[in-house]
C-alpha cells in the first residue's frame, strides 16, 4: 500500500459519536499500524535481489520475501502469469514500490517461490531440486500452468544418479513424495518413495494420508514380499541339518531340528535368536533394523565360520536390494 493510501485512512478517522458512518480510532488505528508493518518487515531474496532486469515486477512470498523479477519470462512459461500481467492489476495486490514495479502476493513459501523461478529464469542454472520443497513444487508448477515443471523434476530424478538413489527421507517425507508422484504423474517420484515406505516400521504406515493412497495395496504387497526374502534368507542358517520341526512365532515359521533343544546349546540358541530376528524384520524389513536385532542376539554367541559368511553374505544382498527401484503396479 502507498503511503498516501495510509494518509487518507488516518484522515478518515474521527471520534466516536460524530459520524456513526466512519469507524472510530480504537479500530482503524490498530488497522493501519498492521499495514505500515507490512510495508516495513519484507526483505530481498539472496537470488533475486532488485537490481538491472530484475526490478520489473516483485513477487512476495507467504514468509515476506521479495523476488524481483522480469515479467516476460514468466507471461511466456506461465498463461496464468500472462493473464495476470495483461489484465494490469497483478493479483489485486493493492501494492506498489518506490521504483514503480508492481508487486504480487502469493500463497507459495519463499523456498517454493526461489526453486520456480531458478527454473524460469533463463540466465540461471537450474538448481538441484529439494526433495523436502518438492510437492510444493510440483503444486506451483500445476496451479501456473507450467507444463514443463514435470518434465524438469523427471529429467532430474533420472539424470541425478546417485543423488536420487542415496536420497534419505524419513517416513512422513517419504509420504509426501509418494502422494506428489501419483498426484502430478512423476512415476519416478513414486518409486523412490516406495523403496523408503517399504522398509519403513510398520506403526508409522497406518496414516490416512497414506491408507488412503491408491498405492496402498501396492506397498504392502511389496512389503510383503520384502518380509517373505528376509525369512528364507534367515531360514537358511539352519539349512544344514536335517529331520526338522516347524515351530511358530507369530506369523512366522522356522525349521528348527528337535535334537538341536538337547544336544547343541549353541544351536539351540542361534534358532531362537533368528526366530526373534524374523519377528522384528516382520515390522520393520529394513537391512539396518535387521543388523542391531543381529547385535544384540547373535553376537554374542560363538558360532562357526559358516554362520558368519552367511550373514555377510545376507547383508550385502540386503544393502543391494534396498538399492532397487520397485516396481510399479
Amino acid at each position: 500500500m502507498r503511503q498516501g493510501k495510509l494518509t487518507r485512512l488516518k484522515n478518515h478517522i474521527v471520534p466516536h459519536g460524530r459520524n456513526p458512518n466512519w469507524l472510530g480510532p480504537d479500530i482503524l488505528h490498530p488497522l493501519i499500524q498492521m499495514l505500515e508493518n507490512r510495508q516495513t518487515d519484507l526483505r530481498d531474496s539472496v537470488e533475486f535481489p532488485s537490481g538491472p532486469g530484475y526490478d520489473d515486477i516483485r513477487l512476495i512470498s507467504s514468509d515476506r520475501i521479495v523476488f524481483n523479477f522480469h515479467r516476460w519470462p514468466l507471461m511466456y512459461m506461465s498463461p496464468v502469469f500472462r493473464d495476470m500481467f495483461e489484465i494490469g492489476n497483478p493479483g489485486g495486490s493493492g501494492g506498489g514500490s518506490d521504483n514503480n514495479s508492481q508487486s504480487v502476493t502469493l500463497s507459495e513459501d519463499s523456498g517454493t517461490l526461489s526453486l520456480m523461478l531458478q527454473f524460469i529464469d533463463p540466465k540461471k542454472e537450474n538448481p538441484p531440486l529439494d526433495f523436502t520443497i518438492l510437492p510444493k513444487f510440483l503444486e506451483a508448477g500445476r496451479k501456473y500452468q507450467i507444463d514443463e515443471t514435470n518434465e524438469w523434476v523427471t529429467r532430474w530424478l533420472n539424470g541425478s544418479g546417485p543423488i536420487a538413489t542415496s536420497a534419505k527421507f524419513n517416513t512422513q517425507q517419504a509420504i509426501e513424495l509418494l502422494e506428489a508422484g501419483t498426484t502430478f504423474d512423476v512415476p519416478r517420484l513414486s518409486q523412490l518413495a516406495l523403496r523408503v515406505l517399504i522398509r519403513a516400521p510398520s506403526h508409522e504406515l497406518f496414516v490416512p494420508s497414506l491408507t488412503g493412497s491408491k498405492l496402498f495395496g501396492h506397498l504392502m504387497k511389496l512389503r510383503m514380499e520384502r518380509i517373505d526374502w528376509f525369512r528364507r534368507a534367515l531360514t537358511g542358517f539352519l539349512s544344514d541339518k536335517s529331520a526338522v520341526n516347524l515351530r511358530y512365532v507369530g506369523n512366522t515359521t522356522v525349521r528348527i531340528l528337535d535334537r538341536s533343544y538337547r544336544d547343541d546349546g549353541a544351536y539351540r540358541n542361534l534358532c531362537i535368536a533368528i526366530l526373534n530376528i524374523m519377528h522384528a524384520v516382520s515390522l520393520e524389513p529394513s537391512h539396518a533394523f535387521c543388523t542391531r536385532s543381529w547385535s544384540n542376539d547373535l553376537d554374542s554367541i560363538d558360532y562357526p565360520a559358516e554362520v558368519q559368511n552367511k550373514k555377510k553374505a545376507l547383508q550385502e544382498n540386503c544393502q543391494s536390494l534396498e538399492l532397487e527401484l520397485p516396481i510399479l503396479p
